[in-house]
């Protein structure tokens, strides 16, 4: 079944069975962090849908409480209950499904994990690629019980309540707050500039934050009849500053790569960005736009490469235009077909 398929079968139960709405966010938050059944459950989109739901039907904002108290209950045991597993297999887990199909998904756990720490545990709701996984790298790691657990619950709740609390709101004063940002259109494409410059650092705690709020606000412009031509600019021109600045990085740190801070990337990553560099040339930094971790770290090797400065210059401008249009192309489309 099609993820959009799921999305629309939760959220249509949910519309018909109101009272649902607190068991069923537990069940999703389950499944999104138990790490057997995350990549089967998009379990992000569901919660997202059902409190955009729950707005549109005019219901009362104390219901919020209890869907958000229900969903960080569920995150916190299906993280839970993956630290235990990995505790218990241990050095067998990668033959265990999904790990049979998907072997990366633990190496990438185990990066994150050794590089944050306990920090890793509280991190790892909200970043998405490795969200259920790095609880059973803890496991894996017999990391203490009582520090995974706080880490595990304060970061299931805040989660819960980053996804729910924002969309049950836009949706709830959606006019109001399309007609905000149309009154600070210059204040909004600012943000939108500073938002794609951090989304060109590839660090895994920024990029899918940053990612969602460049879409959102994008998104909330264009569809409040915003001045496209100034937000498509500050999307474009933020993306352009954030490939230059990871140029100049490599080219200044070509030698020491702990001193290309605010850049985190494991050995393997730098070769495999190098590596990728090599067979598509100037393309990759187009490419790697829509590359997850790439995103930032194809224009950093371009500097550790020492590639001419202006061939890159002229694709980054390339690349960051059509990123910029990918963010905004959706809601352009809905706006002509609404308007």
């Amino acid at each position: 079944m099609a993820i959009e398929s799921v999305v629309d079968a939760v959220v249509t139960f949910v519309r018909e069975h109101e009272s649902w709405a607190g068991p069923v966010a537990f069940i999703v938050a389950f499944a999104e962090s138990f790490c057997f059944l995350s990549l089967l459950v998009p379990g992000t989109a569901i919660l997202v849908g059902i409190a955009a739901l729950l707005a549109a039907s005019g219901v009362e904002a104390g219901i919020l409480i209890p869907a958000i108290l229900w969903a960080g209950f569920g995150g916190s045991l299906g993280y839970a209950a993956s630290f235990w597993l990995g505790r218990y297999f241990k050095d067998s887990v990668h033959k265990i499904w999904p790990f049979t199909t998907r072997p990366h998904l633990i190496t990438q756990a185990e990066e994150f994990f050794e590089n944050y720490g306990a920090w890793g545990v509280f991190l790892g709701h909200f970043f998405g690629p490795v969200r259920a996984v790095i609880p059973v790298v803890a496991g894996m790691f017999n990391m203490r019980e009582v520090p995974f657990q706080i880490a595990n619950v304060f970061s299931a709740f805040i989660w819960a309540i980053g996804v729910i609390g924002p969309s049950f709101y836009l949706v709830t004063f959606k006019d109001e707050v399309i007609a905000f940002l149309a009154a600070h259109q210059y204040a909004v494409a600012t943000a939108l500039l500073i938002l794609a410059i951090a989304n060109s650092i590839p660090r895994p705690i920024l990029f899918v934050p940053t990612l969602v709020l460049v879409l959102s606000l994008g998104t909330l412009m264009v569809l409040g009849n915003g001045n496209i031509p100034l937000v498509f600019f500050a999307a474009a021109t933020g993306a352009f500053v954030g490939d230059f600045y990871a140029y100049y990085k490599g080219i200044l740190h070509k030698e020491d790569t702990r001193a290309k801070w605010p850049f985190t990337a494991s050995p393997k990553q730098h070769a495999d960005a190098q590596a990728f560099i090599a067979s598509q040339g100037t393309k990759s930094l187009v490419i790697s736009k829509f590359q997850g971790f790439n995103r930032g770290l194809v224009p950093l090797e371009f500097g550790t490469l020492e590639r001419p400065t202006l061939p890159f210059l002229g694709w980054s401008a390339v690349s960051a235009a059509i990123w910029a249009l990918a963010m905004l192309l959706p809601a352009i489309f809905i706006r002509a077909l609404v308007g």
